[in-house]
């Protein structure tokens, strides 16, 4: 049986994104957030840029929880979908569907991550979660079955992972093609 959380390398990456904020595997958190993840405690959930949320409940009540992470700026994205322009294969995976495994590499170039990275302590690397429950760590199992949850979504909309970082979501076919063109046209000779 596959692992209904995280089945592509973003959605996998994105819960275990919660390393960079105290959560070691294995744990029990990670068990505990799978069963209540499994048995549907997460409601309401959204996606939005700079933050996912939703409510987790359990036989203690329900939380309001929240998963933040920053999220970059138009120039910044402008630069962003110019690297991804001139790379071949981002180019082919993003007009596929899918988030190519070079996207953070590529990215990265221009100072930017779509995803956080273990040890990397850039200010955009930097995630935060909140949830009122009695756990003192950052990372409960509230938290745990929000980001596994919202990685199951990830899996099956890979935009909103760039939505979730300020990221274009709409015509990345015509936003690529134009980052592709200026770019070209910057690099002619007058």
């Amino acid at each position: 049986m596959s692992d209904p959380y995280g089945r592509t390398w973003w959605g996998r990456k994105w819960w275990r994104a919660l390393e960079t904020i105290g959560l070691n595997y294995p744990d029990q958190r990670i068990v505990k957030g799978r069963a209540l993840a499994g048995h549907g405690a997460v409601t309401g959930m959204s996606i939005e840029p700079g933050k996912v949320s939703g409510r987790v409940s359990d036989t203690n009540g329900t939380f309001e929880t929240e998963i933040r992470i920053p999220v970059y700026n138009a120039s910044a994205w402008a630069a962003g979908m110019t690297a991804l322009s001139l790379s071949p294969s981002c180019v082919a995976g993003l007009l596929a569907g899918r988030l190519p495994k070079r996207i953070d590499d590529v990215l990265a170039e221009t100072g930017m991550r779509l995803l956080p990275k273990k040890f990397v302590t850039e200010d955009h690397n930097r995630i935060t979660a909140s949830c009122p429950c009695a756990d003192n760590r950052e990372v409960c199992a509230h938290i745990m079955a929000l980001a596994l949850v919202s990685a199951a979504k990830m899996d099956d909309d890979p935009w909103l992972v760039l939505l979730l970082r300020g990221g274009p979501t709409r015509d990345l076919a015509g936003r690529l093609r134009a980052a592709r063109v200026a770019s070209m046209d910057a690099a002619q000779p007058v």
